[in-house]
């Protein structure tokens, strides 16, 4: 295995879709910050050997994303070189957009509770002082006798 093997890009999404900084990743894989930079931007300094580099992709890879159960990383740091270039595919730019906050089922309001009384008060009063008084039937006239 070669370092040119991993793929920065996949480091950089990786850490990013986590929301973790450097020094959060460099703490939870025990490595050191420069070494989980160098993992992203590429490089050999902070590495012992080549292999020592893709050990600690996989460390980083395994650790954010969980492993498969042929002990692989979920998720690819990889290149692929089954393209023709033989350097793996450039991924494409990214954005992470945030859901708009869903909302909310019973709004819970004080003016909704207001608006509410106002409402039970009002049928309150149109069934119950309202309704006797315009539909009362008249009283017969008393019979003379």
């Amino acid at each position: 295995m070669h370092a040119d093997l991993i793929d920065p890009q996949a480091m950089l999404r990786l850490r990013v879709l986590c929301k973790l900084s450097h020094a959060r990743v460099a703490q939870l894989c025990g490595l050191s910050e420069s070494q989980v930079r160098e993992l992203e931007d590429g490089g050999y300094s902070q590495f012992s050997h080549r292999d020592a580099k893709v050990q600690a992709a996989l460390k980083v890879a395994i650790t954010l994303s969980g492993s498969q159960p042929n002990g692989m990383p979920v998720i690819n740091v990889f290149r692929s070189h089954a393209t023709t270039d033989h350097m793996g595919s450039v991924l494409p730019a990214f954005r992470i957009e945030t859901p708009a906050a869903p909302k909310q089922k019973f709004p819970d309001s004080p003016e909704f509770f207001k608006l509410l009384l106002i409402f039970v008060v009002m049928v309150f009063l149109l069934v119950a002082v309202a309704m006797p008084l315009l539909y009362t039937l008249p009283s017969p006239p008393p019979k003379l006798v």
